[in-house]
């Protein structure tokens, strides 16, 4: 007859086994501030560099500064005119970001409620958009755009929605999926029509959404500079203006380093402001329906 564990015997096994876990949750711990500290580490170097001059960059980039140089900044902001290029693009990125919620939000919409076979092609042809590498339509859409003259700032804004509304769509499809849809045949059997149900029950609902894909949207299209360059004349947006610091003989990185604390600043600020939307959001469109 096998023997009974006493109770101390079953006091001690779970106390192991707290142990480990215990061990288990510290490691991870130290893990991920290892890993953070990795993640943030070159914008500390980044925003310690700013303050230098090119000398001082040079003979020792983890340095602390001898003295704070805050012309840098100065300097950095009249050389890429830096009101003329974050007005431009600040107007790309709130345009496109708001094209692509509103016409993302609008087609998910209708794939959702409309049920047939050509809905759900369409649905996937968005879904394997999102795979299709930049590179491979860079040069025929840079073709498209100057046959129809989109090489200029607001030229560029559609073309934003176009390459952006891929993942917003797939975003939106899932979490319309949740919404019930008696809410709506409410509506329409008190005579609402089709916009007026979709902008007054339907768009409302869909906050952590818009939310998410804003952000996502303004981190990338405030940062690209791969669109820009091939798009926009020389020095339109902050990341081209930026590229005048590396030039053939000279790198002026004290100026370079300024700029991208001047350009991060704003976007990074919206970030911290709706960063609590980003997991909610993509939770949301991920998992429901």
């Amino acid at each position: 007859m096998a023997k009974q564990p006493t109770m101390d015997e079953i006091m001690h096994f779970g106390k192991k086994k707290l142990d480990y876990g215990k061990i288990t949750r510290i490691c991870l711990e130290i893990g991920m501030f290892i890993a953070a500290f990795a993640f943030l580490f070159p914008a500390f170097l980044t925003l310690l560099n700013s303050f230098k001059s090119d000398a001082e960059i040079a003979l020792n980039p983890l340095a602390w500064p001898q003295n704070f140089n805050f012309s840098n900044y100065i300097q950095a902001w009249k050389e890429i005119n830096f009101p003329l290029v974050v007005g431009n693009t600040f107007v790309i990125t709130a345009l496109s970001t708001a094209g692509i919620i509103l016409v993302s939000s609008m087609a998910a919409y209708i794939l959702v409620r409309t049920r047939n076979k050509f809905s759900w092609a369409l649905y996937f042809l968005f879904v394997f958009n999102m795979v299709v590498p930049f590179q491979t339509v860079m040069i025929p859409l840079n073709v498209t755009a100057s046959n129809l003259n989109l090489k200029n700032v607001l030229g560029i804004i559609p073309i934003y929605i176009g390459l952006g509304c891929p993942l917003a769509v797939f975003m939106y499809h899932g979490f319309i999926k949740s919404i019930p849809v008696q809410i709506e045949e409410s509506a329409a059997i008190d005579g609402a029509s089709l916009i007026t149900i979709f902008f007054r029950l339907v768009f409302p609902l869909l906050g952590p959404i818009h939310a998410t894909v804003a952000i996502l949207d303004v981190l990338w299209i405030w940062n690209d500079f791969l669109l820009p360059l091939i798009i926009l004349p020389s020095r339109s947006t902050l990341q081209l203006a930026q590229h005048i610091f590396f030039g053939m003989y000279r790198q002026q990185f004290s100026l370079a380093m300024a700029s991208l604390v001047l350009s991060a600043s704003p976007v990074v600020i919206f970030y911290l402001l709706l960063q609590k939307y980003i997991i909610k959001g993509v939770a949301a469109g991920a998992v429901k329906g």
